[in-house]
């Protein structure tokens, strides 16, 4: 690259005097300074397209297949993205789906829960009604048994306290003789 700057360069150098040379009528070898500066010019370009043309060439045709190489990648980036927007949407879509199901199955897993403590806290009440009733009923029956006792040893205070007040003594040996004839009655080693 630097020696082909070093030939335009010299190139330039050398129509240097061309242009200085600026008189008005004839130029070189009797043609008109215009001339000279058209050949000067033609030759400059001429030096400069043979110079720079497969520089250039070269540049623009790695540069067009760098452009096409990017324009393929960006062709297949977008197919790609296009695909993984497709598979999103169907994931998403999946997804929505199951949360659908998810939540109809939660419903129905907690109506049924609702329903099993219902049971659950019905037969719950049951049995402890059930309890209590049995717990009152035997609280019925203690204290029915206790104020039965409390009545028959009532009723054998006053019935002492009655026999003591209302017997005399002739009273008693005649039920202390019937007692013993009874017993005298009785087989000898048997209960009545």
């Amino acid at each position: 690259m630097t020696r082909r700057l070093a030939m335009a360069a010299a190139a330039f150098f050398a129509a240097l005097p061309a242009w200085a040379a600026e008189e008005g009528g004839a130029g070189f070898l009797g043609l008109p300074t215009i001339y000279w500066k058209l050949a000067n010019f033609a030759f400059f370009f001429g030096l400069l397209f043979v110079l720079l043309a497969r520089p250039a060439a070269k540049f623009f045709r790695s540069r067009r297949e760098q452009i096409a190489t990017q324009l393929a990648e960006a062709e297949r980036a977008q197919r790609e993205a296009e695909q993984l927007r497709t598979e999103m949407t169907q994931r998403l879509a999946a997804l929505s789906g199951e949360v659908k199901a998810l939540q109809e199955r939660l419903h129905l897993e907690g109506e049924r829960e609702r329903e099993a403590l219902e049971r659950q806290g019905d037969a719950e009440a049951a049995r402890l009604t059930a309890q209590i009733e049995q717990e009152a009923a035997r609280r019925v029956a203690d204290a029915r048994r206790q104020l039965a006792a409390e009545a028959a040893s009532v009723a054998a205070e006053l019935a002492v306290e009655l026999l003591q007040r209302e017997l005399n003594a002739e009273d008693r040996e005649r039920i202390f003789r019937a007692t013993l004839e009874r017993l005298d009655e009785r087989p000898a080693g048997g209960a009545r």
